[in-house]
């Protein structure tokens, strides 16, 4: 509970307090540390796990591959997938396949990805195919992720996930005539996409903005920390990565709408109506963009506050203008 509430801390500090630990509890804490972006303090916890006589099932091997996607260590990866097999007696379900996928796409391993969709004893899934698909988008494979869209539709084609995820591939690439043809699609369809918001709580206070919200009560407030902070990182040679805003539109306008992003619109807040020194729990319903990223980095060490933000698909530790994710997620 406590690591799924972003509190890794308080969730180690009962995990060592355990007298008798057994496979759940181990697995607990693994699985944690790997989604706060503690590949290596996942595995050590494995082999401790191991030493101490626990064997391990599928979820711990769930965990442990999870841990090396989001960190890019494949060698790791694929040794612990055969270890199950090998060592252990598992064999791997759709979801160990699904995470030995995510790490090889993530890590530009797309061709060794497809194979194994291709060769496995399972029926891929929607996440099967959308872990490709986000991979293609990631590294520019315009044409392999047409053909991965294709399969997600087929699946399921009122997600709306599918559709962004292919029209960012094609913003990316600048083809906006095709970016048109997707969106088209998604209104025929009457797809609809999820706005994105983010969300920080103080007690039993809690506050949630939308991007390009400029409705607040403290707007103005908001907006001058906001425009205090990019000044000061500015100075630190900050210069807004406008490539995460897939639309065709000039460069002002782009540094404007990610000026506005939600997830700032709620650090801001944070920063305004807490106690200094206090740790800043954000949540965002959507995967934070690079220059988000870039910009809760500096903002940590200008404001000297811990910020953890808990996206989609895991959470960040800013602290000192580094991230827990070491910039791989």
């Amino acid at each position: 509970m406590y690591a799924k509430c972003s509190d890794i801390l308080a969730a180690k500090s009962i995990f060592g307090g355990m007298i008798h630990k057994d496979v759940v509890s181990w697995t607990s804490i693994i699985v944690g540390a790997a989604q706060h972006g503690r590949a290596g303090e996942a595995l050590d916890l494995y082999d401790q796990m191991v030493s101490a006589g626990v064997k391990p099932n599928e979820v711990t091997f769930v965990g442990l591959i999870y841990a090396c996607s989001h960190a890019g260590l494949v060698g790791k990866g694929r040794e612990l997938f055969n270890c199950m097999i090998e060592d252990h007696g598992i064999s791997p379900s759709l979801q160990h396949f699904t995470c030995l996928l995510d790490l090889l796409s993530r890590s530009g391993h797309l061709d060794e990805a497809e194979n194994i969709i291709n060769t496995m004893p399972f029926d891929p899934d929607e996440p099967t195919w959308a872990a490709l698909l986000s991979a293609c988008s990631h590294h520019g494979k315009t044409q392999v992720a047409v053909r991965m869209a294709d399969h997600l539709l087929s699946l399921n084609p009122k997600d709306p996930s599918t559709y962004i995820l292919l029209s960012n591939v094609y913003a990316s690439a600048s083809r906006w005539e095709h970016v048109s043809l997707v969106r088209e699609r998604m209104a025929g369809s009457e797809v609809q996409k999820e706005p994105g918001y983010s969300s920080i709580e103080f007690g039993k206070e809690r506050q949630v903005f939308h991007a390009g919200e400029t409705c607040h009560p403290m707007k103005d407030e908001i907006f001058g920390l906001l425009k205090d902070l990019d000044g000061q990182m500015r100075k630190r040679g900050y210069v807004p990565d406008t490539s995460f805003v897939l639309h065709d539109m000039e460069q002002q306008e782009k540094e404007r709408l990610l000026f506005w992003h939600s997830e700032r619109s709620a650090l801001a807040y944070g920063l305004l109506k807490s106690v200094p020194g206090t740790i800043l729990r954000i949540v965002k319903n959507l995967r934070v963009c690079g220059d988000c990223h870039t910009v809760f980095k500096l903002a940590s060490s200008i404001v000297q506050r811990e910020i953890i933000v808990r996206d989609a698909t895991r959470y960040h530790h800013f602290v000192d203008g580094r991230c827990s994710c070491n910039d791989f997620w």
